[in-house]
């Protein structure tokens, strides 16, 4: 106020005043470079009254043009302005043009449909399949939201999904969605199918909802369908805040049978913390790590990495943005469990997703896979009942990638872990030399192998008292990658 008051003294014309808070109000004759001056003046001065501070003024200019425009919506639009270089920090200043209050308007239209529009049930359910990379059939789907308008027809996520979120009104569609998709569910078993589950999303105002835990059990227990058929995508930045508490509420989500997703896994800058203390069930993870769709960079690089990483804690991935044949190909040699994307479905309604599975139940004859195929593939899918009698077996087993000269270490069984590298009774250098040593042993072999030479079994020497006989078998092969199954028989005894 005190700058202000100074100010006033420079401009011929100038009436200024305090409407609320720390907001002030200043009417001038309009000069695009007194506007400047005066703002340049202000943020100088103010950086004097606390050095320590950075103070950043928002300033919004509405030039009156039509003088029998009332004052307070002239205020009303220079007040808009302002708001749309609140948070950033190279603008101050902001000029009013009607795109913004037609923008303001379109909003407010959008908070007030909002309980029509749930009433009469405008908002839509779309289902977009996931696909099990190891079938190529879909496994499921992802419920998504539309809202079919009966005056303005459809209107995107884009525009109403944001404006919910910074309004708290997402509470409401989520629960909305929520039992669409019970009811869906029922209304398929009543009919005698047999369906596969399906995701719906979580959003943050629901996370720290109280009752998010008896929502849920009061939702499957008035549809009397199973917990398993619902899952729940949470995004991974929901889990940042109060974490205790998404631990008790996940905790609690879980004895009811409830299976949780972490969405956008690698958006937040903390997702290895975040996964390394939360149970969650499967990941999500967007394709944006290869948004230039090459597979030479560092995306094909942190994305193999990543989903080998979800591999060695048993989750299950999902990489959704799926939209061409080559990163079809790419996620399958790497191992990914599923997929979801517009390469297979674009989000389709329910009467289009319901044929979609017949189409695709009358299309099942026709597939090629062969034995082996269907057994890696289940080897990927940490849940299935290959994989689980692959960590029981009492061999040690390891599961490689070869792929051009070069080896890396896909899966191993529980022996494997226990008896050949990570002993807990050695120290980290002596892990190293194991795993160095174990992958100079098969290079040679697994090149002779991709010539197509004969392959004899090797003799591996662990240690001075324990030796194995190693057999290596290629059990399958992708595009320009081989995978190999290597094997270890103690003999130790018999040396």
């Amino acid at each position: 106020a005190s700058e202000l008051r100074k100010a006033s003294t420079v401009f011929n014309k100038f009436v200024y005043g305090r409407f609320e808070n720390d907001i002030f109000a200043v009417c001038m004759p309009y000069k695009e470079e007194n506007i400047d001056l005066l703002i340049n003046a202000l943020q100088i001065n103010l950086k004097r009254v606390n050095k320590d501070y950075n103070t950043k003024i928002s300033c919004g200019v509405y030039i009156i043009r039509d003088d029998s425009l009332d004052v307070p919506e002239m205020y009303d639009r220079a007040s808009l302005a302002a708001k749309s270089c609140k948070g950033k920090f190279m603008q101050s200043v902001a000029y009013y043009d009607d795109s913004m209050i037609e923008n303001m308007r379109h909003e407010q239209f959008i908070i007030n449909e909002v309980n029509r529009a749930i009433d009469e049930e405008q908002f839509e359910v779309y289902l977009q399949p996931k696909i099990n990379l190891a079938t190529d059939r879909s496994y499921g789907a992802e419920a998504l939201v539309r809202w079919n308008h009966p005056d303005r027809g459809m209107i995107s996520p884009g525009e109403f999904i944001p404006v919910y979120e910074r309004n708290g009104i997402i509470g409401r569609l989520d629960q909305y969605m929520w039992r669409q998709v019970c009811k869906l569910l029922r209304r398929w078993i009543d009919e005698g199918k047999n369906p596969n589950p399906i995701s719906v999303n979580v959003s943050r105002v629901n996370i720290y909802n109280p009752q998010l835990v008896k929502i849920f059990k009061k939702l499957i227990t008035e549809y009397q369908i199973p917990a398993e058929l619902l899952n729940l995508e949470l995004t991974e930045s929901a889990f940042m805040e109060d974490q205790d508490l998404i631990m008790k509420t996940m905790s609690s989500l879980h004895k009811l049978g409830f299976k949780i997703m972490m969405d956008d896994f690698g958006s937040g800058y903390s997702s290895l913390n975040v996964l390394k203390d939360m149970e969650v069930d499967y990941l999500k993870i967007d394709m944006k790590f290869l948004q230039n769709k090459e597979f030479n960079g560092k995306g094909e690089k942190v994305l193999t990495s990543v989903i080998r990483m979800a591999k060695w804690l048993h989750l299950p991935s999902i990489v959704e943005g799926v939209e061409t044949v080559e990163q079809v190909d790419f996620l399958k040699c790497i191992g990914c469990e599923y997929a979801q994307g517009y390469y297979y479905a674009k989000p389709l309604r329910i009467e289009e997703y319901e044929a979609f599975l017949i189409r695709e139940e009358e299309m099942g004859a026709k597939c090629s896979a062969n034995e082996n195929t269907v057994i890696i593939n289940e080897l990927w899918n940490t849940r299935s009942s290959i994989s689980k009698f692959f960590d029981l077996l009492e061999t040690p087993i390891a599961i490689y990638e070869y792929r051009r000269g070069k080896s890396e270490l896909l899966r191993t069984n529980i022996r494997y872990e226990t008896d050949i590298v990570f002993d807990k009774e050695v120290d980290q250098q002596e892990h190293y030399r194991r795993s160095e040593a174990e992958k100079a042993l098969l290079s040679e072999t697994f090149a002779r192998i991709v010539r197509g030479d004969f392959s004899e079994a090797l003799e591996y020497e662990l240690t001075e008292d324990v030796r194995y006989r190693v057999t290596v078998k290629m059990i399958g092969k992708r595009a320009d990658t081989m995978i190999m199954m290597v094997t270890f028989y103690e003999i130790s005894a018999y040396r």
